[in-house]
């Protein structure tokens, strides 16, 4: 007889999880996620130009156009097609995993939270149990569900580009911090009264009475010889390294496979048609496959991405952004803007 064994529970987004620790490994590969990864601007822009690309671009399924009507324009009442393969397109780059259920009436989205993927330790075959909202879970055959993974040690579960990128997405946040803090708080001072004998108490008065009398900062800070008052600096170099530091950028442009002008880093040493060339052929293609190889592998069918408009909007737009951004027309983070968008930092 044999035994199953969870080799993938896909845990409930929380909003403060992934910043603090981007993927937590426990003995049986849990693996935990968050929305709060989209309050990094560089991982937003990332999975958007993604996403985008994937949801933009048709499916094509020559030898059946219910099938290629179902994925393009109406996979089920509640979602368009776009909305459909967005969907599963962020949530297979923020989790490494996304799900759908093959329906007689088309493609139903199943959020991570409702599916648990089970692997058989002899035999290898997979069971997928999905647990609706307030529902009692029930078993799913795996020719029954769509599961997308861009990167896998055992073909059972994804792993998101994101496990990679701990340290980077850290080390962004805190420098963030430190920004918002000089910024929020600029003016921080020692008052120092000279005198040895101070209780707490009269140090408090001290401070509160200073701070009443000099709160509006275009006021004139008047003192007498029993004070001295030195203010408090964050280091500018330490404050421009942090506002011009782009390590984090390259290393998260590298995790998602697109090249980091896509993130407002300048590419030195290749031109706009290089840099074009290095997505269209290197990086979107790869996720493309994620999908048209899970389909054909469970509808039976040819399917195909119809990349036409890829090639030409895409290649354009890309072209004309990196051009503007050489030319001082576009800052770096507008040029980020322009092709993926920016979120809260």
């Amino acid at each position: 007889m044999s035994f199953f064994f969870e080799t993938g529970k896909i845990e409930p987004d929380k909003d403060t999880a992934f910043l603090d620790a981007v993927v937590s490994m426990s003995s049986n590969d849990s693996v935990f996620v968050g929305a709060s990864a989209l309050r990094n601007s560089d991982v937003y822009s990332a999975i958007n130009i993604i996403a985008n690309d994937l949801a933009s671009n048709k499916i094509l399924v020559p030898k059946s156009s219910v099938l290629e009507t179902r994925l393009n324009d109406k996979p089920n009442a509640n979602m368009s097609g776009r909305d459909f393969k967005f969907a599963l397109a962020a949530q297979m780059l923020l989790s490494g995993n996304s799900f759908a259920l093959i329906t007689d009436d088309g493609f139903q989205f199943i959020p991570n939270s409702q599916m648990i993927v089970q692997q058989d330790d002899i035999t290898g075959q997979l069971t997928y149990i999905y647990t609706p909202n307030g529902q009692r879970s029930r078993q799913i055959a795996p020719d029954s569900v769509l599961h997308f993974k861009s990167f896998t040690q055992d073909g059972a579960v994804g792993i998101s580009p994101l496990y990679s990128l701990q340290s980077e997405v850290a080390l962004q946040k805190k420098g963030n911090d430190l920004l918002k803090g000089f910024f929020n708080s600029p003016s921080r001072n020692i008052l120092k009264v000279h005198k040895t004998d101070l209780s707490s108490n009269a140090k408090a008065n001290i401070r509160n009475k200073f701070e009443e009398a000099n709160k509006n900062v275009l006021s004139t800070v008047i003192l007498d010889d029993s004070m001295d008052l030195q203010g408090l600096t964050v280091d500018e170099g330490l404050l421009k390294a942090i506002n011009s530091n782009q390590f984090s950028s390259e290393k998260i442009a590298a995790a998602f496979l697109i090249p980091k002008s896509m993130l407002g880093v300048e590419e030195v040493h290749s031109s706009a048609a290089q840099v074009a060339a290095q997505y269209y052929q290197s990086s979107i293609y790869k996720y493309m496959d994620c999908f048209t190889s899970e389909l054909a592998f469970k509808l039976g069918k040819q399917v195909i991405y119809d990349d036409s408009r890829l090639r030409v909007n895409k290649q354009q737009d890309i072209d004309n952004v990196i051009e503007l951004t050489k030319a001082g027309v576009y800052t770096p983070s507008e040029a980020k803007q322009k092709l993926g968008g920016t979120a809260i930092d």
